[in-house]
């Protein structure tokens, strides 16, 4: 790990954030150990559906009074046994992917293509910043919203930090043009594969039907997320001292490029170095507009991504000249200093394999079923939200959630009087907003590690917008209900 004041634009984990997250994370697995020392243990009987999903079995939730509860030692070696059950696969692919990442962001910040990058788009929008931060949210948001990506676009947040600390702005800014604004544009999915048309197909409905409404949706929210981050901009640019980063943006800005940086646009190998970086996310946005046509292709974007930017970064460092023995070194530099990430990974996903292995995931789960028994649409609506709000905490994973409750709740809502587009519209609330609030979401805490903010500011900073969005949903989902939505 390397202290806030490392080179710009290198990716690391800060010594501090990683230390206050891990904390963090220890706190969540032992008030995770504890619930399975008090609640019930029981299971649902599971079978394979017709596309071989693995779906609970309404009805069949059983007591297993006989199992043993999992001892207090186990809540502290998750993190390893985690590495032997069914996320393992996820988590190592996404523990290389974001090692990969930071040993490609080194070279390419050596090689002066994040300095040209910016250099070049300040020259092109610098006297219409606040139409480009708009601009960039509502890129970042059609992202998520569309393709489902969120992990994916992890590459492009330090570069829109250095973006926005160059036009006058701070970190945090920054990170709402990009993770906030993908993850926000995947709660509110258009055609997200991952949420809408998974929910939607265990519901039973047409896939990416009711559109209507989704597009009022991210209507509603990139009104409200751009109101918030050209506040937060203007009141930064108006006061720096009134930013939670003040300290890190104060050391990260006296390395960055002048605004009229007219010697790097007029470098040649340079600008070539970042027009090969720029093919090289052009073919991973070609992959992943594929992937929506071709069944299957999705379950691959990170490993293309993960195969694509270093490939990438290491033909735009040797294009650029600037240090062709070094490349290497740099590439190892950069892919070590994001090694604590693999940590926080797996204590993240840890809380998860507590609740399963003790036994209580299903008991969580036959609590919500019942609390939902006799309810009216409109109360039910909100309890659903609210209950998928609850098992996104400890299960992340959009299609995890939606095969664990779908099966349940779909049967229920129809005599409730609920439509099933509703029931999907609230899933598909409650998997997407906290996937950028809840410290429990692996993505999050490496992109606030390697930013150098603890979690705390981000709590502080995002905390409002949080409510303000509950609340906006919450109308949403009654509306929805008022008007029959199907």
């Amino acid at each position: 790990m390397q202290n806030s004041k490392s080179d710009r634009g290198s990716l690391h984990v800060s010594t501090r954030s990683f230390l206050s997250t891990v904390a963090i994370l220890l706190t969540l697995m032992v008030l995770a150990g504890v619930l399975t020392r008090v609640l019930p243990q029981g299971q649902y009987e599971r079978i394979l559906d017709a596309a071989g999903n693995e779906v609970v079995v309404e009805g069949s939730y059983a007591l297993t009074p006989g199992a043993g509860r999992l001892p207090v030692w186990r809540w502290f070696t998750a993190p390893i046994e985690m590495l032997g059950d069914a996320q393992a696969l996820t988590a190592i692919v996404i523990i290389v992917f974001i090692l990969l990442v930071g040993g490609a962001f080194s070279v390419l910040d050596r090689a002066g293509v994040f300095r040209y990058l910016i250099a070049a788009t300040i020259h092109r929008f610098g006297g219409k910043k606040y139409l480009l931060l708009c601009l960039i949210s509502l890129l970042c948001m059609a992202l998520g919203s569309t393709m489902g990506l969120l992990e994916e676009t992890v590459p492009l947040v330090p570069l829109l930090v250095l973006l926005s600390l160059a036009l006058g702005w701070d970190t945090l800014t920054g990170i709402g043009m990009s993770l906030l604004s993908v993850g926000f544009g995947f709660a509110a999915g258009t055609f997200n594969p991952f949420t809408v048309a998974v929910a939607q197909k265990l519901a039973g409905v047409p896939l990416f039907s009711g559109l209507w409404l989704r597009l009022i949706v991210f209507a509603f929210i990139y009104a409200l997320l751009c109101l918030f981050l050209v506040r937060h901009a203007k009141k930064v640019e108006k006061n720096p001292r009134l930013s939670y980063t003040f300290a890190q943006d104060e050391a990260r800005r006296k390395t960055l490029p002048p605004s009229d940086d007219d010697e790097i646009l007029a470098n040649r190998a340079v600008k070539k170095a970042a027009a090969v970086f720029l093919a090289a996310l052009g073919c991973v946005f070609c992959y992943v507009l594929l992937a929506l046509t071709i069944p299957g292709l999705s379950d691959y974007t990170m490993v293309v991504m993960a195969l694509a930017l270093p490939c990438g970064a290491l033909i735009a460092g040797v294009v650029s000249q600037y240090n062709p023995k070094g490349i290497w070194k740099d590439f190892g530099s950069g892919l070590l200093s994001m090694a604590p990430g693999a940590v926080l990974i797996l204590l993240s996903m840890s809380v998860r394999h507590i609740i399963e292995q003790g036994g209580i995931l299903d008991t969580l789960l036959h609590g919500a079923h019942t609390l939902l028994q006799g309810m009216t649409p409109f109360a039910a609506i909100l309890i659903l939200y609210a209950i998928v709000l609850v098992f996104q905490f400890f299960v992340s994973s959009a299609a995890s959630k939606a095969f664990l409750i779908m099966p349940l709740i779909v049967p229920l809502a129809d005599l409730i009087g609920l439509t099933r587009q509703s029931v999907v519209l609230a899933f598909c609330f409650g998997d997407g907003f906290t996937n950028v609030f809840f410290p429990t979401n692996a993505m999050l805490l490496i992109v606030l590690g390697m930013m150098d903010i603890p979690y705390t500011k981000w709590f502080r900073w995002t905390w409002k917008l949080q409510l303000a969005v509950l609340i906006l949903t919450a109308l949403l989902l009654i509306f929805a209900v008022a008007v029959g939505y199907a």
